[in-house]
Order: C-alpha cells, then structure tokens, then sequence
C-alpha cells in the first residue's frame, strides 16, 4: 500500500472518530513530509518502512530547517515520533501491517519548562483597568481579557464561543470543542459575568451586522473574530498598560492558573478549569513566584541573617 493510500484511510478513520479539522489538517501535513522522505529514499510502500528507516526520518527531521528556516524544537520532534506510533499501530492493528516498525523509536526528551511569562494580579489588573470602554469595541474588548483571565480559556476556544454558550444565571461557560475535541464547563467570575451581561444586551447588538451570527465575540464588522486581530488587540493592551512583557492570549491563561493555584486551589479543579488531559500538565503551574523565592532567601539563607544582626 502507498503512502498516499494509507495515508487516506488513516485520515478517513480519524474524521470518521470526530477528531478537529486542525488535527487532522496537522496531521495530513506531517504524512505527507513523512511520504516524501521515505520516497525520496526508494521506499515507496508502508510495508516495507524500516525501525531503521525511521530513525533515520528522525535525525533528517532534527537537521532540517522549517519553512521559517529555523531549526526544530523538541517538542515539534515529539509530535513526529507520537504520530510515527499511531500512523503505524493503527495500519498494524488493521491488518495491514505485521507488526508496528515504530514501536521501538524513542521519544525526544522534552524539556521541563515553566511558563516563561506570567502577569502579576497588578499587571493583571492594570492591563483590564487601562482598557477603554466607553466604545463598543473597547468594552468587547475588556469582557474579552475577563473571560480570558477569569477562566483560563484558549484562544481558538474564545473565538468559538456562541452566545448560548454563557450562562450568567448559573456563572457558567461552556467551552465546546477545545482540545482533543473535549467540551467542557468552567466558572465564570462574578466581574466577568457583570461584563459579559452589559456586552450581551447592549454591546453585541450594536456590532452585530447581519441576522443569525451566534458567534459570542464579534469584530466591529459584525463578523467573528479572526485569531490574528485577537493576539495583536491582547498584545496592544498589555503594551498600552505600560507593560514590558509580551503578554499574548496563552500568557493569560498561564496567569489564570498560576494565580488560582497561589491562593490554594486545589490541582485538579485547575485541571478541569485549564482542560488539560493530563495532570502532570498542570503541575507545572505549581512552581514558586520569584518573589517568593527572594523572601525565601532573605529570611533563611546565613548571609542575609548576618546582614540584618
């Protein structure tokens, strides 16, 4: 079988399990550089992909630059080698294949990062508090930075948002389709709430343009937001603060959860909140403040003692 051929099938099966179009379109790509490489190499069949042959894949993978021209970060070598696994077990497991060539391809080690930027509650406060709301767009975009920090939701899952979705009665969002195709309900803070009222009966419907758009968040055009006009009006928000971090829609998400877990939340209700599959995911919003830190060594470390006797 080609890799074309079963390339299509593994798509086919994925959209049949409901899996998102972004996932899918991903996908589709990283098959087809995959196919490219192996052709290019005389291997034209599925059947006859090697252990070898993929690690091989995999060291091209690390030398070659992206179409940015910049080398590959781990995590994007992680992603291959998590697809290598289920392209094949899924061919094996349809009889396909004998037996899964990737089965022994080691992962990349991926890096222990924290998040490398997380607002203060000042900076946060600041940033919603500088917003100018005595216009429609203004106040669209302070209710946007509410939902943002109040519920830690990602960007593509703001711009999915309908009206039906809000739920001020209960203070309840319903995020539908987020990652991994997962639907989930989170809280909304009261101040969110009172925002999202005002926006609902008197904001929306001055920017509404054409009838049956149930979209939540609209642009002044009347039209669903595009993700690119969100990051640079999250961006011109922060700067117009005075903030010298570039604060983007993730890094309100990162300040959402690092400021619940700081006043004791409990890790798991932070993971429902985030969406995250997995716990460990979250864990690493459990790293200490800088500022704790540096109270930390003041009061304990033997040279900051002495300095104070």
């Amino acid at each position: 079988m080609t890799f074309h051929e079963a390339s299509t099938r593994f798509l086919n099966d994925r959209r049949v399990r409901n899996f998102s179009p972004r996932t899918l379109q991903g996908n589709d790509y990283d098959l087809q550089l995959i196919a490219r490489f192996m052709v290019a190499r005389g291997i034209e069949a599925v059947e006859t992909v090697t252990l070898t042959a993929l690690r091989d894949f995999h060291e091209w993978l690390y030398r070659e630059p992206t179409k940015r021209g910049t080398t590959r970060g781990v995590r994007n070598q992680y992603q291959f080698t998590t697809l290598l696994k289920t392209f094949f077990g899924w061919l094996h497991v349809q009889g396909i294949l004998p037996h899964n060539p990737a089965t022994a391809l080691e992962y990349a080690r991926l890096p222990q990062e924290l998040p490398r930027q997380v607002l203060t509650p000042g900076e946060a406060c600041r940033v919603l508090e500088r917003i100018d709301t005595t216009t429609p767009v203004g106040y669209r975009d302070r209710t946007i930075m509410e939902v943002f920090y109040a519920t830690g939701i990602r960007c593509q899952e703001l711009i999915d948002l309908c009206v039906p979705d809000v739920n001020l009665e209960e203070e309840l969002l319903r995020i539908n389709k987020g990652k991994g195709n997962k639907d989930r309900v989170v809280p909304l803070s009261r101040i969110a709430c009172r925002y999202l009222e005002t926006y609902l009966k008197a904001v929306r419907p001055e920017l509404m343009r054409r009838r049956g758009e149930d979209r939540l968040f609209l642009s002044w055009r009347g039209r669903p937001l595009h993700r690119v006009n969100l990051i640079k009006l999250v961006t011109a928000h922060a700067k117009a603060a005075g903030l010298k971090k570039h604060v983007t829609c993730h890094i309100w998400r990162h300040s959402c959860a690092t400021h619940l877990l700081k006043n004791d939340a409990n890790l798991r209700h932070v993971q429902e909140i985030l969406g995250h599959g997995c716990l460990s995911t979250t864990e690493r919003y459990l790293h200490l403040n800088i500022d704790d830190l540096k109270a930390a060594h003041r009061r304990f470390h033997p040279r900051e003692q002495k300095e104070r006797d």
